[in-house]
């Protein structure tokens, strides 16, 4: 109001030469106005409406991703859609080509690493523009009354009290694992990764009989409660009130972070630009000090400037992709629930000398060492089989299937398969009636399918089929592609024991159901079949 005042009394001395300039000035500024609302409304007919640009964000990212579009300078016809959501839905969605967004920051580039080797045939994988936008390393948060924390990555996953939450719904459960293997640098030999493999095998079975959290920073909330450690980002601990239960620990002073890539998942060249764009916005100095300020890194990760859970620290990289695909398909096949029927070879061959002892006594102890591997969760049944070994039969159940935590008549399950184990050196005896038992097995875990678990025959034998009265391999091959259904799948898990076991028609039978075969062909090497049985389950 003041202002107008006193303009009103500066106008009664102004002469004709400044009303001539003031009144130049204002004509050209409502050319210039009406300028720019000409090149509006031809943009704007040009577009109709705008392109929507659709972004998938890890979701502890995308408030800050949402703010940097406002920043984006990118041509007109463009606007960004934010999706916050798991990088595990995006990834299906993306593999499948089903509701892809155009442009995805997941928050590792683990997960474009997966995708890669399950696209569907015909949808190219993601391009990856930007390797980081941010970074969280990821931190052990490790109990202030634990005593002294793990000082290697290995030494974590064989801890009993460590809870990883769920590697195939998140990067920072995956961390540990793939640091595990990292940890051995260029010495990864295949013992080496068989020791990280077993402790993964543990530590999966140990999780089994609950349920994996999807979310890190709930799983640290419950692991405060509960006790013993986990895994989560540095950015997660520093939000989380349960932090003050931890201390934030990187064994080895490693460790794997959070990268958060910029990927372009559509070949739209206007996409493209609108990435970079984004990038830009994100990289920026306001974009760098909104992501400081919501407690992640550069992309260089350097240490934040105040309030971070961890200085420096060593990043830790696994350069074949092929351990990282292998380490998660590991997991997704232990970690599930399992129903099996141990179907074990008790005729003649098996009574026959191996090494300084016998093919049945090196079974029975493999087999020891493998039940010991399974969690109660597990449903485990077991049956002998040699020719007629049953009346009629070529196979006699010892144990039907139940779960390994079942009680019958005041004793579980686990301790009645243990028994029966002990016991199959005192069955040897007849010929190997293999196929008949076969095909009675796949159908007695046909009859009780569990739709919620890996549902297999574990098939151990060390000779050939011997009986005269059985059906053909041919026959059994047929019936089993026959009988076998998709939507309710039964794999034959075949293991031979040393040399004479019959190779061939093992793998004809497995490959039938879509299982595989194993081999020992020397006594030493029946333990380690065992265990990769157990692995590779499907």
């Amino acid at each position: 109001m003041g202002g107008r005042h006193a303009g009103d009394k500066d106008a009664a001395r102004l002469g004709p030469t400044t009303y001539a300039v003031g009144f130049a000035v204002v004509v050209a500024l409502l050319v210039g106005l009406l300028a720019l609302r000409d090149d509006d409304g031809s943009a704007e007919a040009q577009c109709g409406t705008s392109e929507p640009v659709t972004v998938a964000v890890a979701p502890e990212l995308a408030p800050l991703v949402e703010s940097a579009t406002d920043r984006a300078a990118t041509a007109r016809c463009v606007t960004f859609e934010i999706l916050a959501e798991p990088p595990a839905l995006t990834s299906q969605a993306v593999a499948l080509d089903d509701g892809a967004p155009d442009l995805w920051i997941p928050d590792s580039a683990v997960w474009l690493t997966r995708v890669a080797g399950q696209l569907v045939e015909g949808v190219e994988a993601p391009r990856t523009l930007v390797r980081s936008v941010a970074t969280s390393p990821v931190v052990l948060a490790w109990p202030k009354n634990g005593g002294e924390p793990p000082a290697k990555w290995l030494q974590v996953l064989t801890n009993p009290r460590f809870t990883i939450g769920d590697p195939l719904s998140t990067a920072t459960a995956t961390a540990p694992l793939l640091a595990a293997h990292a940890e051995a640098g260029s010495s990864l030999t295949p013992a080496v990764f068989d020791t990280v493999s077993r402790a993964q095998v543990t530590l999966a079975q140990r999780q089994s009989a609950s349920t994996a959290s999807a979310d890190p920073a709930a799983l640290l909330v419950e692991t405060a409660k509960t006790g013993g450690s986990t895994v989560v980002s540095e950015q997660v601990f520093n939000a989380s009130p349960a932090a003050d239960s931890f201390v934030p620990v990187l064994p080895g002073d490693g460790s794997f972070a959070l990268g958060y890539p910029l990927a372009l998942v559509s070949d739209d060249e206007g996409h493209e630009k609108a990435a970079t764009a984004l990038a830009d916005a994100l990289t920026s100095a306001d974009g760098v000090a909104a992501l400081e300020k919501a407690g992640f890194r550069r992309p260089s990760g350097e240490p934040l400037s105040k309030g971070g859970a961890i200085g420096r620290f060593a990043s830790m990289t696994i350069e074949d992709p092929a351990v990282i695909g292998d380490t998660l398909r590991r997991w997704s096949l232990i970690a599930l629930p399992a129903q099996a029927l141990a179907v074990i070879d008790v005729s003649e061959p098996m009574g026959e000398r191996a090494g300084g002892s016998t093919r049945m006594k090196l079974t029975m102890e493999a087999a020891m060492t493998g039940l010991g591997l399974m969690p109660d969760s597990w449903s485990l049944g077991m049956w002998a089989f040699a020719r007629k070994v049953d009346g009629k039969k070529d196979w006699k159940e010892l144990v039907p299937i139940r779960p390994l935590s079942t009680s019958t008549g005041g004793v579980n399950q686990r301790e009645l398969v243990i028994r029966q184990t002990k016991s199959l050196n005192k069955r040897v005896e007849g010929r190997t009636g293999l196929y008949d038992t076969t095909l009675a097995a796949f159908r007695e875990v046909q009859a009780r399918y569990d739709p919620k678990a890996v549902n297999s025959v574990i098939l151990v034998t060390g000779g050939r089929n011997d009986d005269p009265g059985s059906i053909s391999r041919g026959e059994l091959v047929e019936t089993l592609k026959r009988e076998r259904d998709p939507a309710r799948p039964v794999v034959i898990i075949a293991l031979g024991i040393t040399e004479d076991a019959d190779a061939f028609s093992l793998q004809e039978i497995a490959k039938a159901t879509g299982g595989q075969v194993y081999l020992a062909r020397q006594p030493s090497e029946i333990a380690n079949v065992f265990i990769n049985a157990l692995r590779s389950r499907h």
